[in-house]
Formats: structure tokens, sequence, C-alpha cells
């Protein structure tokens, strides 16, 4: 019977049937992976705009929307037993998968850096630390923080076990207290926007905050799934529940007091220590998850182990958090950019594996072909229709772009999908 291999996490193969997770253990993974603040302040966007039930209707929508797009990558992720990258394989080629592997995790470095610094600053901002003070606590957040992806998916699922129910009770607590001074449910239930917003953005707003990550790093964790079932239930867990929570408790507590991140109004209400609690939590599960996912997509597309390498990103992030990226607009603009650019890669995927391969991958071969110029063609002819359709939501229309795109061109060029392994 094998064994896991923890020098390597199977970043380069495939997880072992009896080295699957808990349903309860991949949930909280997860879920922690999608607790963050975002949403949070996402919810306070929805309450600019629309009323209280509008918003409940919205979020739960968008949020199952989500959740069918994680299911399709979950499915194959979960019956296949690998990492996004390595499914990339499949559809783009074994060499050319190693290409495709390092546009996810820019974008993700670039998040982990931002939120490492916010959080050294919001720290060092508590404990009067000063300017020397706050770079020391913004590389020691971005070092910690990394600790939990190097060791691996226990470490992951560990962290999620702590930090979940501390999410979950502070934001019901805080939101509970926000509607009490302000009058009570009738304020919440009876609020009018003051500038209405149309269903469509609202639901734009939703998808946004968790399209990239549904479509691409959940394969990461539910690889460790021991059945379908279990990995789609466990997105609509994270996603439906985790998701829409800290949405609509962003959204109470913004019509109540006027601002949706619950941390802020912790510290509002004088309460430091509950507020670095929430704080520490919700970004600690993030980000520790999503430089889990960068190390995976780099172990494939540098062919080395993931430790070596998540230990130099971790220096260059820590490194980086010292230019305190929070402030730099443009740095936003250009993660924003790559988050259009990646949607058709799982569009792609879906169309390959769904359709042209019948739902079978052979995990045996790690990938058929060297390289498939159809998919890389269709991902190029599928980021130039997002820049250039107006119409829609981006990273939404990159997926449709990729599917039928790819889909099309494999007609068109009339592809012979036979099983070729790569020499």
């Amino acid at each position: 019977m094998p064994t896991k291999n923890r020098a390597n996490d199977y970043e380069l193969t495939a997880v072992p049937f009896d080295q699957r997770k808990t349903f309860l253990g991949v949930t909280m993974v997860w879920t922690g992976f999608v607790f963050v603040i975002a949403s949070m302040v996402a919810g306070g966007g929805l309450a600019a705009g629309l009323t209280f039930k509008e918003i409940v209707w919205v979020t739960i929508l968008g949020n199952c929307f989500l959740t069918v797009v994680a299911s399709l990558i979950s499915v194959i992720s979960c019956k296949t037993g690998l990492t996004f990258a390595l499914i990339t394989r499949y559809s783009f080629g074994i060499k050319g998968s190693r290409i495709a592997s390092f546009f996810v995790p820019i974008v993700n470095i670039g998040w982990y850096t931002i939120q490492s610094a916010l959080y050294g600053h919001l720290i060092a901002q508590l404990l009067h630390l000063g300017p020397i003070g706050e770079g020391i606590a913004m590389i020691a957040s971005a070092i910690l923080m990394g600790v939990f992806a190097l060791i691996g998916i226990d470490a992951l699922t560990v962290l999620g076990y702590v930090a979940i129910p501390n999410i979950i009770f502070l934001s019901i607590a805080t939101t509970m207290k926000s509607v009490q001074l302000s009058g009570g449910w009738s304020s919440i239930s009876q609020y009018i926007p003051a500038s209405p917003t149309t269903l469509g953005y609202a639901f734009s707003i939703v998808v946004g905050t968790w399209i990239f990550s549904a479509s691409t790093c959940i394969a990461d964790i539910m690889r460790y799934a021991k059945n379908t079932k279990e990995a789609v239930l466990s997105a609509g867990c994270g996603l439906v529940g985790g998701n829409s929570l800290l949405i609509i408790c962003g959204a109470i507590t913004s019509i109540a007091m006027g601002d949706s991140d619950l941390t802020k109004v912790l510290l509002d209400m004088g309460l430091v220590i509950p507020s670095i609690i929430l704080m520490s939590t919700n970004i600690w599960t993030t980000n520790a998850a999503n430089v889990y996912s960068t190390s995976l997509n780099l172990a494939n597309a540098l062919n080395k182990g993931k430790k070596g390498i998540l230990a130099v990103v971790l220096i260059v992030s820590a490194l980086l958090t010292l230019t305190k990226p929070y402030n730099i607009g443009i740095f936003f603009v250009f993660l924003n950019t790559l988050g259009n650019i990646v949607p058709p890669l799982p569009g792609i995927i879906f169309a390959d594996y769904y359709v042209l391969k019948h739902r079978y991958y052979d995990t045996s071969k790690l990938g058929y072909d060297d390289w498939n110029y159809i998919a890389w063609l269709s991902w190029v002819v599928s980021v130039l229709l997002v820049f250039v359709v107006k119409v829609g939501f981006p990273p939404v229309n990159g997926i449709l772009f990729g599917f039928f795109t790819y889909l099309l061109l494999s007609v068109l060029l009339k592809r012979k999908h036979t099983y070729i392994q790569s020499r």
C-alpha cells in the first residue's frame, strides 16, 4: 500500500486513494480559503445599491453559480487526484502546461504579498510599532503564514479547524451587535438604498469574489476528496455557506454601522482583541491556502519539489511587502488584468475533459502530447475576446470563451483526439 510522500505532497503525482482526507477535513481547508475580509467588503458594496432581500437572493444565486464552476474543476481533480497545474498537461500538453502554470501563481503571489503586507501594517498600527516595526511585522507575516503551506495539506486542515469556528462566531456576533446598535432588524429589513443598482451588476460583484480560485486553486484542495460527491458538497459548503455568510454579514454591518469591514467595526466598539482574532484567522487561512496552491503550480512549471520553491517564494514575498503594495494602485491593475487572462484556462479544461475526452484522463501518463497548439490558440483568442467584448463579466466570459473556442477550433482544425504518450 502506498504511503504518503511528505517530501513533495504529491505536487508532481496523483494523490493515492488511501491518502484522501475526510469530508470535514477537505471542507475546512476550502472554507478557510474562502473566508476573507474582501467578501465582507463586497457585502458593503451590495448594500450601497440593493435592499436586504435583494442582497440575500443575489448572494445565494451568485454563490450557486460559483459552486457550479468549482464543482466542474473539483470533479476532475478528485477523479484524477491531480493539482490544477498537472490537469493542464492534458489540454495544453506536458511541456506546454509548464508555461500555463506560471500565470496562476503570479496572481496568487501578488495577492499573498498584498494580504501579508496589509496584515503586518494593521498589526503595526494596533501595537504602535512605528516604521521599522511595521517592516518587521510585514516580513514576519509573509513568512509565518507560509509555514502552514510548507508543511502541507495536514497543516492547512488543522488551521481550518482552529480558525473557522472563530471566524463564524465573531462574524455573526459582530453583525448581531451592529443590528442591536442600529435599532433592531426592522431597520435592516426595511432598508432602502440611496442609489439603487441593477441585479446584474450586483451578481457580478458576488461572482467576482471567488471566480478566480473557484475555477483554478480549488483543484489543489479537492484532489484530496474521497469521492466526487464529497468534493462537490465541500465546494458548495465553502461558497454557498461560507462566502454567503461573510457577504451577508458585511452587508448587514454596512447597513447598520455604515462600514462593511467587521474588523474595523470591532475596533470602533473598542474590542481590540476580538478584532485581531478575526483579522488574523481571516487572512491566515486564505493566505496559507493561497501560497500552497502557488507552490503546486510552480512545482509543475519548474518540474521541482514544492518545498524548495515555496521557500524562495516566501523570501521574495517577504521582501516585496516592504514596498507596501497595498498602496500601489498599478499593482492592483496588473493583478486584475492577469485575473482576466487566466479564466479561459478552466474553460479549455472543461471542454477537453467533459466533451472531447469523455470525462477520462489516463493518470498513468500525466498528459498525452508534449504541446497542444489548439489549446494555446484558443487561449489567445479567448483572452482577446475578454478584452474586446464589453457585455457581461470578464472572468465568466473568459471561461465561456475558452470552452466554446476550444471546441470550435478542435472541430475546424480536425484534430484527432488520440492518446499519445509524451516522448
